[in-house]
């Protein structure tokens, strides 16, 4: 840590920061892991559990409810473990500034690195016990992919200041899981479950881009490199249209390909919230935060378009779509 980063930490005395932990209550440690960000890897579970039911039920395989259960308890906590290891490392490289509304866990003295560090750590400890559960369950294919997702969210920190977030969060919360559930829940990859993948990937990543493509002059400042920090913010604009519209188009094209059942149109009714969010992102352009607040306005759009899918994969399989 620079000698700047120590002095500009000190205004806050040892006695207030000794009083804001002693004041620290579960919902601080909650907030801590940015609960508000879970679709973005819970729902890559969801929707391929519900595309295997509907698959399941189609060529009359076994599903396995247990393991679908137990990969979105672990993906959960694979998430929370990676949030906070991209906080500590943001905060002890001195990306994350004091008075950022995002950081605050760290900045603000509430919690000491340490404390970041040994939870990240216990978080994916769960996820691995969890994961080491469906593989004794499953398939031992699994220890690999789990491991290549371990990888890729313990040095998601050094991808993102490289410009490989984008890519990193793509692989870490679409296709891996996605491939993952397919194995431990119906026994086999059913490769369709990859334009599944594209179809949701693109809306976790753009909860990402969101937030890149706000803190552009802040990452600028601290000389890390960013996606969005290449191609600029006019591109991230229609970067983050393509990103949450043309989902809707590979819907299209996976029902008439015959991978989606017809009721996966149900997934359209979220399609209007995805259309104001695009328009108030050209909206905000001129504004000096241009993406401010549109990171979780677009992790509650993959709540709702992702549990719409989903619910559309469940008609599928009930009704024999």
């Amino acid at each position: 840590m620079s000698i700047e980063r120590e002095v500009t930490d000190l205004p806050k005395s040892t006695a207030a920061n000794n009083r804001m932990k002693e004041n620290r209550t579960i919902k601080d440690w909650v907030l801590a892991t940015r609960p508000w960000s879970f679709p973005a890897s819970s729902m890559s579970v969801v929707t391929s559990a519900a595309m295997m039911v509907w698959v399941a039920v189609s060529q009359g395989l076994h599903f396995d409810w247990i393991n679908a259960v137990l990969s979105l308890i672990a993906m959960v906590f694979f998430q929370t473990g990676g949030n906070l290891a991209s906080d500590y490392h943001d905060y002890v490289s001195g990306v994350d500034k004091p008075g950022e509304e995002s950081v605050q866990i760290l900045t603000s003295g509430r919690f000491t690195k340490r404390e970041v560090a040994i939870f990240s750590a216990c978080a994916f400890a769960a996820a691995c016990a969890i994961g080491l559960v469906i593989c004794f369950r499953s398939s031992i294919s699994i220890l690999v992919i789990g491991a290549v997702g371990l990888l890729l969210a313990v040095f998601y920190y050094f991808l993102k200041y490289h410009a490989l977030g984008d890519l990193c969060i793509f692989l870490e919360y679409a296709i891996l899981p996605m491939i993952g559930t397919s194995i431990v829940t119906i026994g086999r990859i059913w490769w369709p479950v990859l334009l599944l993948a594209v179809v949701v990937g693109p809306v976790t990543v753009a909860i990402l881009h969101a937030n890149n493509a706000r803190d552009i002059p802040s990452d600028r400042a601290s000389g890390i490199k960013t996606f969005a920090m290449v191609i600029g913010l006019k591109a991230s604009r229609w970067y983050y249209h393509g990103c949450v519209l043309c989902p809707y188009v590979l819907i299209i094209l996976g029902i008439i390909a015959g991978f989606f059942p017809w009721t996966a149109l149900l997934s359209f009714l979220a399609l209007p919230r995805a259309i104001g969010i695009v328009k108030d992102v050209n909206k905000l352009m001129s504004s000096e935060l241009p993406f401010s607040m549109i990171d979780v306005r677009t992790a509650s759009l993959q709540l709702l378009f992702s549990l719409l899918l989903a619910g559309g994969f469940a008609l599928g399989a009930i009704f024999g779509f």
